[in-house]
Formats: C-alpha cells, sequence, structure tokens
C-alpha cells in the first residue's frame, strides 16, 4: 500500500518544574522500518518546598485584629486612621513628624509636634489635674503664673501689665 503522506509527531519541549535544570534529553529521528520507544527519563525528586515566613502570621494577627509586634517606620512612612471625605469624615495621621487630626471640614482638631512637641487643640480642653509653669488664657492677655501664685492681665495696645493679684514682686 503506497504511503500518501507521512505525519510526523508535533516537537514539545520540556518544561522543566520552578528551579529545576533543563533535562538533557534528546529528540530522536525516524528512519523508515524502525521501531521508536521514547527516552528513559531519569529519576527526579520535586524542589522542596520553600516556606516563606508570613508577615501577617508573626506581626498581624487578621482573625483577632490585633497587631503582635512593633513595626519601625520608615522616616516617609505613617499611617492613616480612617479617610477624610469632605463634609463626611475625618482622619488620624501619625507621621514621624507628629500625629494630627483633621474634622469632616478639614480644619485640624488637634495636632502633636514631634520635633518640638507643641501641641494644638481646637475645642474643650479638660483634665482632671494640671500641672503646668505659667497658663496663657485666651489671646495671651492673662497670665496665670501657678509657681508664684499670681494672675496677671495686660494692656493688649502695650503689653504692660494692668492688673497683678497674688504675689507682686
Amino acid at each position: 500500500m503506497p504511503v500518501d503522506q507521512v505525519f510526523t509527531p508535533k516537537v514539545v519541549e520540556e518544561n522543566p518544574f520552578p528551579q529545576e535544570g533543563v533535562s538533557d534529553a534528546t529528540s530522536t529521528q525516524s528512519t523508515s522500518g524502525q521501531v521508536f520507544r521514547p527516552e528513559q527519563t531519569k529519576e527526579q525528586s520535586f524542589p522542596t518546598k520553600r516556606v516563606a515566613v508570613e508577615l501577617l502570621s508573626v506581626a498581624l494577627n487578621t482573625k483577632s485584629k490585633k497587631v503582635l509586634q512593633e513595626f519601625e517606620l520608615v522616616q516617609s512612612g505613617g499611617f492613616q486612621i480612617g479617610k477624610y471625605e469632605n463634609g463626611v469624615s475625618g482622619d488620624v495621621r501619625i507621621t514621624p513628624n507628629g500625629i494630627t487630626g483633621r474634622d469632616q471640614s478639614g480644619n485640624t482638631t488637634f495636632g502633636v509636634d514631634a520635633t518640638t512637641g507643641d501641641a494644638v487643640f481646637t475645642g474643650t480642653l479638660q483634665s482632671r489635674s494640671l500641672i503646668t509653669g505659667d497658663v496663657a488664657v485666651g489671646d495671651g492677655n492673662i497670665l496665670i503664673d501657678g509657681d508664684n501664685r499670681r494672675m496677671i492681665w495686660f494692656d493688649e495696645a502695650t503689653g504692660l501689665p494692668i492688673i497683678v493679684i497674688g504675689n507682686v514682686g
């Protein structure tokens, strides 16, 4: 019986496993009248499983929603709590420069400057007790001097004391 057309198999290259070298299998060419078998593949073991130490399992517990370890922020890093949306919600930002809070209008409601230690609060500041040096009230025209047990009212125009209550001198 005459052969009109000869079909040959499509050559499929081997794809090695990750981190495995390409096998040294050679292709065989067919010659008429011979029987061919696939080459014996050398026994190869699977690559060892690489297990990464997961940040989430070691430092953050997503199930209990708890931080398990300390995180160090890079100089430009920080945390933002909430998302500021004008007229809807405010946010709090913690960065290496300090802590700030904004209300839903975009106004800073509190801030602590990490470089100077200055703190700014909008609204009422309440405390069970207050230990401090001098307390400037309002625009600074009234001074409460706890160390010398006196209150001083200053003239707004000249800045000179006009009323002193308590120890003078």
